[in-house]
């Protein structure tokens, strides 16, 4: 078929041929996908360098390593909030009248996996799949207030905090400050178009197992239109969504 890379289909390979069996040796594989041993060898280091594999230092079997449980939790974790997350999208859509988005947060960014647009006025440009920088507006400010203090400097010290309008808070002193007002209050707001000029927004966390926040909901207006900014009422439908998404994935509130 077109498009394929063959090491990679090689590297798929091997990974799945961990669906039968928990262990195999160079050798065993080798055999078993009809492979060259030097190949076979280069790529299985490539897979243990990257923690997919794990190989034995005595037997010198290789088994499945942390990072695929890491992207198969992921995987698994994303497909539930979005389908529990879903009708309470629509709902919150149909009462507000606004653009709502989901998010989770994966390699320092917040990622867009689902939005739901109101029929007809105006629609946010965001589309799923869509990466967003980490201490964008609300959205961000709501996964950053539940994230260690360290986690938090980490992201600052490796990516600074960018000024996406005069009102982006840029100063990482101001920025806890408002952690804690996240933190105090349970959403966070972006009233003064601190991501996207002529925008604004509320971000609720949506929490899962162990009262993790797995993902974020946000519920975006416009400037221009007074009645499309989103104000007490768009908190509050927010706030109730944000508990019964939460209590479906598993948080005890």
């Amino acid at each position: 078929m077109a498009g394929k890379v063959s090491a990679v289909e090689r590297a798929i390979g091997i990974l799945r041929a961990f669906e039968t069996r928990d262990e195999w040796s160079l050798s065993e594989l080798v055999d078993h996908l009809d492979l060259n041993k030097s190949t076979a060898h280069g790529i299985l280091a490539t897979l243990v360098a990257d923690r997919f594999l794990l190989r034995d230092p005595t037997t010198l079997r290789y088994r499945l390593g942390p990072a695929l449980i890491r992207l198969g939790h992921l995987a698994h974790e994303q497909t539930d909030v979005r389908r529990i997350a879903r009708p309470f999208m629509e709902t919150l859509v149909a009462e507000t009248r606004k653009t709502v988005l989901l998010g989770t947060f994966h390699d320092d960014h917040i990622v867009v996996i689902d939005k739901v647009d109101p029929i007809g006025g105006l629609h946010v440009s965001a589309t799923i799949g869509q990466h967003i920088p980490f201490s964008a507006g609300s959205f961000g400010r709501v996964f950053l207030a539940w994230m260690p203090s360290s986690d938090v400097d980490r992201l600052i010290a490796r990516h600074g905090l960018e000024a996406f309008t005069p009102a982006t808070i840029t100063d990482p002193d101001e920025l806890e400050a408002e952690l804690a007002e996240v933190r105090r209050q349970g959403y966070a707001v972006d009233d003064r178009e601190e991501y996207l000029l002529g925008v604004r927004a509320v971000s609720v966390p949506l929490r899962g197992v162990d009262d993790r926040v797995v993902a974020g909901l946000t519920i975006v207006g416009f400037t221009a239109r007074s009645e499309d900014q989103p104000g007490e009422v768009a908190i509050k439908a927010a706030l109730e969504a944000a508990d019964e998404i939460s209590r479906r994935l598993g948080a005890d509130l």
